[in-house]
């Protein structure tokens, strides 16, 4: 069984919500293929800058209501996240959306110094979601550094997830320690990985170049983007390879075990 995603690698103009939004509506109109999960890079509709805080949304808001009409659409999944407000509290809050509504929501736990660190609140819980015979754990950015937090439990014979996604956007300059980390967390993890990073400058100036991938569970990168290019991606994950592998090197049962959640 294979599952299709699209990585939608794009340029985001720091505040500029509304030019976002149409932005990827004409690119997904130009992709005319179907795909089981489509995802966006983090903060894809504001980006990173001083004064992103101030664009933070409700979870009836018209970012929430632009992912609820590409799902519908498209017949697929979406994954994004966006500075959503509660009360006096902003979270940089990935979201899970599918033709049927907003299945979950993860708020970023570990948030990056500067900007973001002063303006969001951190989450405490890791979510799983679980869609078309997958698992999956939606991680953001930062937290590809942190491999206890994304780390794939095995019990009574079953791995927490499948697949483990970070959407991002990690800075040209560090693009591989991206890499290596996220294909470190593949093979530890006996998971497919799969990044999602954007393009362009942030608002502080920052340069952005994308490698946007899907990893296998032994860390070899299946499909990647080129550097610097708007564009989105197709590729897939196999179920038979991923079984395959957590067969053939069984070290699953060995996992040292961790009570910190």
């Amino acid at each position: 069984m294979f599952l299709r995603f699209a990585l939608v690698q794009s340029d985001i103009k720091p505040n500029a919500v509304q030019k976002n939004l149409e932005h990827y509506r004409q690119m997904l109109d130009d992709f005319k293929k179907n795909v089981d999960v489509i995802i966006f890079p983090e903060l894809f509709n504001v980006g990173v800058s001083s004064s992103f805080g101030q664009y933070a949304e409700s979870m009836e808001g018209n970012t929430i209501n632009f992912l609820h009409e590409i799902s519908s659409q498209r017949e697929a999944d979406i994954v994004a996240s966006l500075p959503i407000k509660e009360g006096d509290k902003i979270f940089n809050r990935l979201v899970w959306v599918t033709p049927d509504g907003v299945l979950a929501h993860y708020d970023k736990r570990h948030l990056f110094f500067g900007n973001e660190k002063a303006i969001c609140t951190p989450g405490n819980k890791r979510q799983f979601v679980e869609r078309k015979g997958w698992k999956f754990l939606p991680q953001i950015c930062y937290d590809v550094r942190f491999p206890l937090w994304s780390r794939n439990r095995f019990q009574e014979n079953s791995f927490d997830y499948d697949v483990l996604i970070f959407i991002a956007n990690f800075p040209e300059a560090r693009i591989k320690v991206l890499r290596t980390l996220a294909q470190a967390r593949a093979i530890e993890n006996q998971a497919y990985v799969v990044v999602v990073n954007r393009i362009g400058k942030d608002g502080n100036g920052v340069a952005h170049n994308g490698n946007s991938m899907i990893i296998d569970p032994l860390g070899r990168i299946v499909t990647q983007t080129l550097n610097d290019v708007e564009t989105i991606l197709d590729g897939t994950a196999s179920k038979r390879i991923l079984l395959k592998v957590r067969e053939e090197l069984a070290v699953a049962p060995d996992w040292d075990t961790f009570t910190e959640f």
